[in-house]
């Protein structure tokens, strides 16, 4: 990726750190297909590049196989998309995905910089500095036994009234 989304990657995982929260992954899936096309692949650090790279990480995950590549984006980075994916945006072969598909998205997109199409059903939520500034957030995320603490005083509060 490029610098630009290195340095976001960073100061995202910084923020995470400092502020004591992870990111959160909310919403699901509508079955759009997008996510399965125009995909980047990455072999141990690196995004591809050269098509040779992809041969080399189908021998060492056959599962792979299943990605044809569909060109380039700006920056030289091989594009790829599921051959699996049916006509109606469903996964073929669902059962036997590769984590790659099983996963996604993952908390590591954002830590990289990454980001999620605007019409993703799954959205990033991340606790901002501003929030916790403007008070809108806690500092740090509280205890769990904090929360059910007060979970269970709101049920013994509703079963009273």
């Amino acid at each position: 990726m490029s610098e630009f989304h290195r340095l976001k990657g960073a100061f995202r995982r910084f923020r995470a750190i400092v502020l004591g929260r992870d990111v959160e992954i909310v919403g699901h899936c509508r079955m759009c297909g997008r996510c399965c096309r125009k995909i980047l692949l990455k072999s141990d650090d690196h995004w591809l590049k050269k098509e040779t790279e992809f041969t080399e990480l189908c021998q060492a995950d056959p599962l792979l196989v299943r990605f044809r590549i569909m060109g380039r984006n700006p920056s030289g980075f091989l594009l790829f998309e599921c051959a699996r994916l049916g006509k109606d945006n469903i996964c073929t072969e669902y059962e036997s995905r590769p984590a790659l598909c099983s996963n996604y998205p993952t908390k590591s997109l954002y830590y990289h910089g990454g980001w999620l199409r605007d019409d993703c059903g799954f959205s990033f939520q991340a606790v901002t500095f501003r929030d916790v500034f403007m008070r809108r957030k806690s500092w740090r995320k509280p205890k769990f036994a904090d929360v059910l603490r007060g979970q269970i005083e709101q049920d013994k509060d509703k079963r009273t009234l």
